[in-house]
């Protein structure tokens, strides 16, 4: 997803105003202090090179009960967090960003009135085959002046943005008193990230460039911890009310899930497929790679302090 223009040749950190430094690739940078992650990768929503790397039809296959699972999840997670917003008789809004094929949309609107922005053709095509009807375009640009929402959701998008904290600021701005923001994205600290850096400073890059994405139409350009995401929405004003996280992996899926990208290396897929096996037996004592954070406008009081350090560092 791209709303505003921002570059890698920023060198501060964007969590903690740290310098940035070199890291496991010419496109990769990191910070010393806080643990945050970028990246200069080019997106090309739209572009069809990158959507010949991508077979939808696979991905599809491969995501949609494992977010189905955690999408119903979340949504239990923002119900404990959210106050009270909607007037009587009105149902609450939900606005998804970066909402792909529309699942979470879909499965929202069981309990929200539910909509969603998704500037990638393809995917709204999916979606539309569903009967979800996305709007086209980036955030916030294709939203009216006065529209506001109960809850705005980021479901694997924020990491895409060029600047996440002005989309977090503009998505505050969009919320009516009481609202949320729901994040769920990937996790530095996750065990499966952590293991791709080990491969990476071994000379092995595959599993390094395959969890940011690099050749995709939307690449990661960031990545976050609990600690640092958390910093940079206390910065922002923002409180952090929830934190949990959510299952990366599991074995129905698996295969398609890694086949999607290599549409062209069969043999390869399977064989890394059976690497992964061990580890999903694994991942259950360790850390998670999907992490959720929901987030409110916190007090005038805590606007200027620059809270989320510390206990929630992970």
């Amino acid at each position: 997803m791209r709303a505003f223009p921002h570059t890698m040749s920023n060198p501060d950190c964007p969590c903690c105003g740290q310098a940035l430094e070199a890291g496991l690739a010419t496109w990769h940078r990191q910070c010393p202090a806080c643990g945050y992650e970028g990246a200069q990768l080019a997106i090309a929503i739209n572009a069809t090179e990158a959507h010949q790397r991508v077979d939808e039809a696979v991905r599809e296959q491969a995501l949609h009960d494992l977010r189905h699972e955690n999408f119903e999840q979340l949504l239990d997670i923002i119900d404990r967090a959210r106050t009270l917003t909607a007037a009587d008789g009105e149902r609450p809004k939900l606005l998804d960003v970066g909402a792909g094929y529309g699942w979470f949309v879909r499965q929202a609107a069981t309990r929200f009135t539910a909509e969603g922005i998704e500037p990638d053709a393809g995917a709204r095509a999916v979606a539309a085959r569903a009967g979800v009807v996305l709007r086209d375009g980036f955030f916030p640009q294709c939203l009216e002046p006065d529209e506001r929402f109960d809850v705005i959701s980021f479901n694997d998008s924020i990491e895409h943005f060029d600047d996440p904290a002005g989309a977090l600021a503009v998505a505050a701005g969009r919320l009516r008193p009481g609202g949320v923001l729901a994040l769920n994205l990937p996790d530095a600290q996750g065990a499966l990230y952590r293991l791709a850096r080990l491969l990476r400073r071994l000379g092995v890059s595959g599993p390094f460039d395959r969890m940011w994405q690099v050749g995709m139409p939307s690449p990661h350009r960031h990545y976050f911890n609990r600690g640092n995401l958390s910093r940079l929405a206390g910065r922002l004003g923002l409180e952090t009310v929830a934190v949990d996280e959510l299952q990366s992996l599991r074995l129905k899926g698996l295969y398609a899930r890694i086949a999607y990208a290599r549409p062209h290396a069969a043999v390869t897929s399977g064989l890394l497929w059976l690497g992964m096996l061990p580890l999903l037996a694994a991942l259950r004592w360790l850390h998670g790679d999907i992490m959720v954070l929901v987030l409110r406008p916190g007090p005038p009081a805590r606007n200027a302090a620059d809270s989320g350090d510390g206990a929630l560092a992970g």
